[in-house]
């Protein structure tokens, strides 16, 4: 074999590896571009998702746990002709529970690590013809958040001449989501009905709601 043909073997094989480069290169390009928004949104989600069952998962076994009564988170004063005056919040124990259930959930979503989800192939082409459609790319992602708790109460009408007064935990969490290629911050609430009250007779407009201590 000749040089001059041993060099135009050699120019050949550099122009196959450099358009071979630039595809590749292209490719991660667009994978880059595709990818990574397609991921968040997906991953997103199903990490809200997931992350409102654990927080109501685990709100539902602390109270299964602490076995509480309802006439132990609130007492209802009537005067002497059967009218409510004032409907009592136990500080001792809405505080006792609102902790747990704060770093409770906290651990439970600090826990969530290698989860995996699956962005299917035809939302990663795009289209709403292919949204949702082919076998599923998977990815794992990991999860950590900081969980504000607190008691809220409302009325509801339960009838005729009834009232229900219903004490819920509403769960505010801020969670990192951690995944490949790309990370997020998302925001999750959800509320939890711990106790209700159902009142008979007419309520005052006036009706006082504080909260009672244990002596």
């Amino acid at each position: 074999m000749s040089v001059r043909h041993k060099g135009r073997n050699g120019r050949k094989i550099a122009r196959v590896i450099f358009v071979l480069l630039i595809i590749l290169i292209i490719t991660f390009i667009f994978l880059e571009i595709r990818l990574k928004p397609v991921i968040r949104s997906v991953a997103s989600i199903q990490a809200q998702s997931f992350a409102t069952l654990t927080i109501n998962e685990t709100v539902t076994n602390i109270l299964d746990e602490m076995n509480i009564d309802e006439e132990e988170l609130e007492t209802v004063t009537a005067s002497s002709d059967g009218t409510i005056t004032s409907i009592s919040t136990n500080t001792i124990i809405t505080n006792r529970l609102k902790n747990l259930i704060t770093s409770r959930t906290q651990e439970a979503l600090s826990n969530i690590q290698s989860k995996r989800i699956d962005v299917p192939i035809g939302t990663i082409i795009g289209g709403e013809l292919f949204n949702g459609v082919g076998p599923g790319l998977p990815v794992y992602i990991s999860m950590s958040g900081t969980v504000n708790s607190d008691f809220e109460e409302k009325f509801e009408s339960g009838g005729i001449n009834q009232t229900v007064h219903k004490l819920s935990v509403k769960i505010s969490a801020e969670i990192n989501i951690i995944m490949p290629m790309t990370s997020c911050t998302e925001k999750v609430e959800t509320t939890v009905l711990v106790g209700e009250t159902v009142i008979v007779g007419e309520t005052p407009d006036g009706l006082l709601l504080h909260e009672q201590s244990e002596e």
